[in-house]
């Protein structure tokens, strides 16, 4: 840095140390000032992101980012979100926003449905309708829609505004929990189940040891991403 490396020679005891004093205040100035980029903007740069071809490649890092996302995105930048040019950005933006209740998406969320070109994001856009109990006519209309994928998640959708459970709220508390990366890919094949607890959909704790051994069980995880 031009400043510390100017000589003090001849200046004043007083000047001299103020001089010098000044340039190492400045130094950790830039180090402070580095922030890590939103979570949105690091899921758009994703070295792998959340294609089939990726299935085992990158996913600790995404599913790491997705609970970040949750957790720490903001409503304003989740909204915008809706609009970006990349369909893994609207994808996750809209799936977070019914997550999180965000009523005042409902209308962004019903048109994503009805006009994005990627099956992806209509899936997670009328699973969001469901989690918000909003927009009957529009979860009706994705029953029909091309992909089965985004029917099958209009019917969960339609089942959702039936009942008088908030979802959204069960999902939320299970992101709140957070998740470490050593807790990751626990599960091997042809290794037993390692211990786990998660809340069922009636709100009460489940421990997989609780009825290991004592009865026939099968635990399904959905793989989707995006």
């Amino acid at each position: 840095m031009p400043l510390m490396a100017r000589s003090t020679d001849g200046l004043p005891g007083p000047w001299a140390s103020m001089f010098v004093l000044a340039g190492v205040l400045v130094l950790p100035a830039a180090g402070w000032s580095q922030e890590a980029a939103p979570p949105l903007e690091r899921y758009r740069k994703l070295e792998f992101p959340p294609q089939s071809e990726n299935f085992d490649k990158g996913w600790k890092d995404r599913v790491a980012l997705e609970f970040e996302i949750v957790n720490a995105a903001d409503l304003e930048s989740l909204r915008a979100a809706l609009k970006d040019k990349d369909a893994f950005v609207r994808s996750i933006a809209a799936r977070t926003l019914g997550i999180l209740a965000d009523k005042e998406s409902a209308a962004a969320l019903a048109e994503l449905v009805k006009t994005d070109p990627e099956a992806m994001v209509r899936h997670r856009a009328v699973e969001s309708l469901g989690h918000l109990k909003q927009m009957p006519e529009v979860i009706e209309l994705a029953r029909k829609d091309s992909d089965a994928g985004t029917q099958w998640a209009a019917r969960l959708a339609a089942g959702e505004l039936a009942s008088k459970t908030d979802f959204a709220a069960h999902v939320r508390q299970a992101y709140a929990g957070g998740i470490r990366r050593e807790d990751m890919d626990k599960a091997k094949v042809g290794q037993p189940a390692p211990d786990f607890v998660a809340q069922t959909i009636d709100g009460n704790p489940f421990r997989l040891s609780s009825v290991v051994g004592k009865k026939p069980i099968a635990i399904y995880f959905a793989a989707f991403e995006g």
